[in-house]
């Protein structure tokens, strides 16, 4: 376990692997383990606690981080293993997914129908998307 370059969602899935169930209340982090977990974990827990929150707290569409980096890894799965493409580029095309869920769910009723928005509003809310994702740590290499 690499401490320093140790993500936090690297984080949380190596509590999870080590049996600790980890939930939220208000903020905090609730740990639960059958005995006393590693005190390196602890403090990789403690160092990424406020980024571990964010992972696990749902967000204003209802997902929470955890939840798109599932949708990413999904996909990204599907189109190399299902759709045979080298692993950058089923990455790629699982994040232009992701922005055009993200859209889905942000944008779509944003105008009445049967407005359609101008290329440079679709332009502004596509990179909205994209940032929102890269803040969940979700990146196509």
């Amino acid at each position: 376990m690499a401490n320093t370059a140790m993500s936090a969602f690297e984080t949380l899935a190596a509590a999870r692997s080590a049996g600790i169930e980890i939930a939220t209340d208000g903020g905090d982090l609730v740990l639960e383990a059958a005995g006393p977990p590693p005190g390196e974990l602890l403090e990789r827990l403690r160092l990424h606690k406020t980024a571990i929150v964010e992972l696990l707290e749902p967000r204003a569409d209802g997902w929470s981080a955890e939840d798109w980096q599932a949708f990413f890894n999904e996909r990204a799965a599907i189109a190399e293993f299902d759709g045979g493409l080298p692993r950058p580029k089923a990455e790629a095309q699982a994040f232009a997914e992701c922005a055009a869920e993200w859209l889905d769910r942000f944008c779509a009723g944003a105008l009445p129908p049967p407005l359609q928005p101008c290329p440079r509003c679709w332009a502004a809310w596509r990179q909205d998307a994209v940032k929102s994702i890269e803040s969940m740590g979700i990146r196509a290499e």
